[in-house]
């Protein structure tokens, strides 16, 4: 493991020039290079998941309405206005993207200064003086900016009291002891990129701790998710740690595996900035959801099965789970069935359910695991959080259900084909 951020850097970045000069099994253009960009800029600056999904969606969305603006065949994420006559949309995608990540990753210039480089010297006519270039790059330019100013009003820097859970059976406290504050309190109150509240898909309450449902709940993972001693599969082991390092920038690694060489880029770009934009929000909402409900972990819930008030559950103080630690948050609904099953119903939404789904991170390289479609990858990121020891099955099945809602909702409702299509419309 890289720990270091400046040999973490050199390694990523190393790597991604290498692949730019190196023969591509598949096509590349202006959009699809700076979307790698984004993903390698994304490891570099590190953090957790959460992370990652605003700065990609933000990212996505200027590269969308840059070189929509142009081409004009889709309704406008946020900048409304045209792009000034004669502009290269290349040139757009390329400048959109490079002041959208300069912004929000200033120690990363230097390579994204080489990057916008490369991807100006590859337009025609970039030697001489291309007007067409440079009121693309004017165009660009301004709607990342304009992007950045309203996004730098979410809420996204908030401070907000940290929250530290009760002692109560049945409410969130930290693994193992509740002295930790849980992470992320103020990305309930951020505003959504899609949404129109943090709230709108919010889950009904989770089963009560007296119920045979959450019995149910508390028993399977007892088995299945414990760190030793499991009914676990050794596949399994290492299918639930393959979806554990499994973030935004690997599933913007998995759109770009389905792009088809020759697609316009402004249908490049509308993928990407729908899937982001999901992704995103079903961050937003699903923080909403941890913090209404504060219920516990599997962790506490198992160790002290005898507080719990129903029959069905017994205890086991020596019981942790096969991840660890466990993430610093509420149990429900479960953040990555939601946030990365968002993102799955998307590309369904937009290739069809019939395509072979391969699940591979940087952050656990050792094991890839392939799915027949999307809907399977979906159900098997389930099962993985529960054998994995650190979420209940209806957290995950909720989450599920409700990320794929989320993506519904935003595919059928944002970046719309116009009625009128044309740049002269």
């Amino acid at each position: 493991m890289l720990r270091n951020p400046q040999t973490r850097t050199v390694f990523f970045f190393s790597l991604f020039f290498l692949s730019l000069t190196a023969p591509r099994a598949v096509f590349a253009d202006v959009v699809t290079d700076w979307n790698e960009m984004l993903t390698m800029a994304l490891r570099v600056a590190g953090g957790g998941p959460g992370a990652q999904q605003r700065p990609a969606a933000i990212v996505s969305a200027a590269v969308f309405d840059a070189v929509n603006g142009i081409d004009r065949k889709y309704e406008p994420y946020f900048v409304k206005e045209w792009a000034p006559g004669g502009a290269r949309q290349e040139a757009a995608a390329a400048q959109a993207a490079y002041t959208a990540l300069v912004n929000l990753y200033p120690l990363q210039k230097i390579t994204f200064d080489r990057l916008l480089a490369a991807s100006l010297d590859s337009i025609p006519g970039s030697a001489g003086n291309s007007q067409s270039i440079a009121r693309g790059r004017a165009w660009g330019e301004a709607v990342a900016l304009a992007i950045l100013e309203w996004r730098s009003h979410d809420g996204f820097n908030a401070v907000v009291p940290p929250y530290f859970g009760e002692m109560t059976p049945g409410v969130w406290r930290s693994v193992p002891d509740g002295t930790l504050p849980a992470v992320s309190p103020e990305r309930r109150f951020m505003v959504p990129f899609a949404m129109t509240d943090p709230a709108q898909f919010r889950p009904g309450p989770p089963p009560a701790l007296t119920s045979l449902e959450y019995a149910a709940d508390v028993n399977e993972v007892k088995a299945k998710g414990r760190a030793t001693g499991s009914t676990r599969t050794d596949e399994e082991t290492e299918i639930a740690r393959l979806w554990h390092a499994f973030v935004t920038a690997d599933e913007n690694d998995m759109a770009r595996s389905y792009l088809v060489p020759g697609a316009e880029l402004v249908d490049t770009a509308r993928m990407f900035a729908l899937l982001n934009i999901s992704i995103a929000d079903a961050g937003i909402y699903v923080v909403d959801a941890k913090y209404t409900y504060n219920l516990w972990r599997p962790y506490h819930a198992i160790r002290l099965a005898d507080t719990d008030g129903n029959p069905a559950t017994d205890p086991d103080l020596a019981w942790t789970s096969l991840i660890q630690p466990t993430p610093n948050h509420q149990e429900y609904p479960s953040a990555h069935s939601s946030v990365v099953g968002s993102g799955l119903r998307v590309l369904m939404n937009l290739l069809g359910d019939d395509h072979e789904v391969v699940v591979k991170s940087p952050g656990y390289p050792s094991f890839t695991y392939t799915y027949p479609s999307f809907s399977a990858a979906a159900e098997g990121l389930q099962d993985a959080r529960v054998w994995g020891g650190i979420h209940f099955r209806t957290a995950c099945r909720i989450g599920g259900r409700d990320g794929f809602a989320l993506a519904d909702y935003i595919v059928g409702n944002f970046l719309m084909p116009r009625k009128s299509q044309g740049r002269h419309d």
